[in-house]
C-alpha cells in the first residue's frame, strides 16, 4: 500500500509520556486560504514505552483504531486510547486540517466547504495505518461521525464500481463505530428551510458570512476540569464557545447530510452507533453564589445533537447498522460520567470482540 506509518518520524506529544505526534503535508488549501501555507493533517498515537511498549513486530501486527474528532475539536482523550490499547489496539488520533494541532496561522479554525475535503486527511490516514497494521477501525464522533460514515461509503461505492484503489483501501477497514454521529440537521422547521434553501444563496455571494446564533457554552462547561468536569484539555484547541462558523461551512456540512440522506450510501463493514436516550437545551442554571452551574440533566443527556435523529438515520449508514443506547450519555459518549462511559466501552468491546 506505499508507505507504512512506521515509515515517518515521531516526536513527542502535548499528550505527555507515550504519545507521539507526526504531521503530513497535503498541499495548497482547495479553499485558497493562507497561500503558500499548506493544509496538515497530524496523527497521534499512543505507545507506551518501557515494559508495556512491546516489540516493533509486536506493535505492527496489532489491528490499528483512529480516533476522529468531531466540531471544534482534537485528539486529547488519553483514557480511550488507553483502554483500546489495553484491549490489543494500536491507537491513534488525528487532527484533520485546520483542527487543533494541524490549524495553521492564517488559517480559519475548523474551516472546510465542503466535507468531503477531509476524505484527503483520512485516505492518508488511512493508507499510512493500513501499511503498517493488519487492519483499521476509524472511530468518528460527531461532525467526525458524519465525515468517516461519508469517507467510508464513497470507499465502498468506488470498490463496487471496480476502483480497485479506494478498494483496497475499503478492505483494510474492519469495521466503524461511530459516537453521536451528526447526521441530520437538529434545528426546527423553519431554521432547517433557511440552511438548506436560502443559506447557499448567501454563501455564492458572501462565504464568509458568520452564522448568526451557535452552540450553548454549556457543554464544554460540564467537559473541563477547571469548569464542572472531569477533563483537562487546551483550551485554545476546544474553546468552551465554538468559534464563529461560516456560512459555506455549515452549507457544506447541510449538504454532506442530504447527500446521506438520499439513500444511495452504505459503509459496507460491520458499523457499531453509540448514542445517548436523550437531548436537552443543556441550559446553566445561577446558584446562591450567582455562579453559573450546569443543571444536572446537562450532565445526563446529549446538549448538542438529537440521539433520536441519530437513531431513525441509522439504516442510512449502512443497513445492518447496530445502534446502541447509552443510557444518561453525553454528546461524546466516552466523556460521560465514568459508570455510564463504563457501558459505552463494554458495548464497543463486545461489537468489536
Amino acid at each position: 500500500m506505499g508507505t507504512s506509518i512506521h515509515d515517518l518520524d515521531f516526536v513527542p506529544d502535548l499528550l505527555g509520556e507515550g504519545y507521539e505526534q507526526t504531521t503530513v503535508e497535503l498541499g495548497d488549501d482547495p479553499d485558497g486560504e493562507a497561500p503558500g501555507t499548506p493544509v496538515v493533517t497530524t496523527l497521534v498515537r499512543y505507545r507506551p514505552s518501557g515494559e508495556d511498549a512491546g516489540s516493533d513486530a509486536a506493535y505492527a501486527g496489532r489491528p490499528a483504531m483512529l480516533l476522529v474528532h468531531g466540531m471544534t475539536d482534537f485528539f486529547f482523550q488519553t483514557h480511550v486510547a488507553e483502554h483500546f490499547d489495553a484491549l490489543g489496539y494500536a491507537v491513534y488520533g488525528i487532527d484533520l486540517r485546520k483542527c487543533g494541532r494541524s490549524h495553521r496561522p492564517g488559517q480559519t479554525w475548523h474551516h472546510v466547504t465542503s466535507q468531503a475535503i477531509y476524505d484527503e486527511d483520512l485516505s492518508v490516514a488511512l493508507s499510512l495505518l493500513g501499511a503498517g497494521h493488519p487492519s483499521v477501525v476509524p472511530v468518528g464522533h460527531s461532525t467526525g461521525g458524519l465525515d468517516v460514515t461519508m469517507f467510508v461509503a464513497r470507499l465502498h461505492a468506488a470498490a463496487r464500481r471496480g476502483d480497485a484503489a479506494r478498494g483496497v483501501l475499503h478492505g483494510v477497514i474492519d469495521a466503524v463505530v461511530l459516537n453521536s454521529p451528526w447526521l441530520d440537521l437538529q434545528f426546527d422547521g423553519f431554521t432547517n428551510f433557511v440552511i438548506r434553501q436560502v443559506f447557499p444563496k448567501v454563501a455564492k455571494v458572501a462565504p464568509a458570512w458568520h452564522v448568526p446564533g451557535g452552540i450553548n457554552p454549556t457543554y464544554g462547561r460540564t467537559l473541563h476540569v477547571e469548569e464542572f468536569g472531569e477533563w483537562d484539555y487546551d483550551r485554545e484547541y476546544k474553546p468552551l464557545l465554538p468559534r464563529p462558523k461560516q456560512v459555506s461551512w455549515l452549507v457544506g456540512v447541510s449538504r454532506e447530510i442530504d447527500k446521506l440522506h438520499t439513500g444511495r450510501f452504505s459503509t459496507g463493514v460491520p458499523t457499531l452507533l453509540l448514542c445517548s436516550d436523550a437531548d436537552s437545551p443543556g441550559r446553566s442554571t445561577k446558584a446562591t453564589d450567582g455562579v453559573e452551574v450546569p443543571e444536572e440533566i446537562a450532565f445526563l443527556t446529549d446538549t448538542i445533537l438529537k440521539p433520536s435523529q441519530m437513531r431513525d438515520a441509522a439504516h442510512l449508514v449502512d443497513p445492518d447498522c447496530v445502534v446502541v443506547t447509552v443510557p444518561g450519555a453525553m454528546h461524546d459518549v466516552f466523556l460521560s460520567r465514568p459508570e455510564v462511559r463504563e457501558t459505552a466501552f463494554q458495548a464497543v468491546d463486545a461489537f468489536l470482540g
